[in-house]
């Protein structure tokens, strides 16, 4: 049997999915600020809200591991919950496995990572929940795409998290800090500047790169 790569099948397929990607943030746009724009790179962020490109191969094909993993898994047990609380916006997952908030992730990271070295933008996510909904404990399921066995196989581990107030106070402070400089660039309609509102990795394939990159150089030659 013979193959032949067919890679105007491969285009198609790939522009109906980032057609779902881009209907689904539409319907998140509707709301701001989301917390989920004020954890991850604001510029980025400002960028999908106001002056959105064409996803990546690799964010759309992402995006649609997560999004059906996420419904397989949660669909006959998972409740909507969703609100505003002191100007942000939010949307969690509540488990009918757990009694109060329930977050699933679906990742690439390796379980030897948690919860120890657990992202960043995990922990304020759930730190931002609590303070949402007035409490200090959160469970979280994480699905590890590529678990630490030979072959790789997926893994799934589950946590129950405690937080101190001090901890929910801090971030929910922090995240209202961004709220203000996120609010301020939207009314003015300024991008905030490039490479100072993120996570160095966030830059790693992100479609506004070559954006930012253009900017920055612009900004070097003025002396700025």
């Amino acid at each position: 049997m013979e193959w032949t790569e067919d890679q105007g099948l491969a285009k198609r397929v790939l522009a109906d999915i980032a057609g779902d990607l881009a209907e689904g943030q539409e319907r998140y746009r509707e709301n701001m600020p989301h917390m989920s724009e004020l954890i991850y790179c604001l510029t980025a962020k400002y960028y999908d809200r106001f002056r959105p490109l064409q996803p990546t191969q690799r964010e759309s094909l992402l995006f649609l591991t997560g999004l059906r993993l996420e419904d397989a898994m949660l669909r006959p047990h998972k409740k909507a919950a969703k609100g505003e609380y002191e100007g942000i916006f939010w949307s969690a997952d509540l488990l009918d496995h757990v009694e109060g908030l329930g977050e699933l992730k679906t990742t690439r990271i390796s379980e030897k990572n948690l919860p120890d070295k657990m992202p960043s933008t995990w922990l304020r996510q759930m730190l931002g929940y609590m303070k949402a909904n007035g409490v200090n404990e959160i469970s979280l399921v994480a699905l590890h795409l590529m678990g630490n066995y030979a072959p790789p196989f997926p893994t799934l581990k589950c946590w129950h998290g405690q937080a101190t107030q001090d901890e929910i106070d801090e971030n929910w402070a922090w995240l209202q800090a961004r709220k203000v400089i996120y609010l301020d660039h939207a009314e003015r309609g300024v991008v905030p500047e490039q490479f100072v509102y993120n996570e160095d990795w966030e830059c790693d394939n992100c479609r506004y790169l070559i954006v930012c990159q253009a900017n920055q150089s612009v900004k070097e030659l003025r002396g700025e």
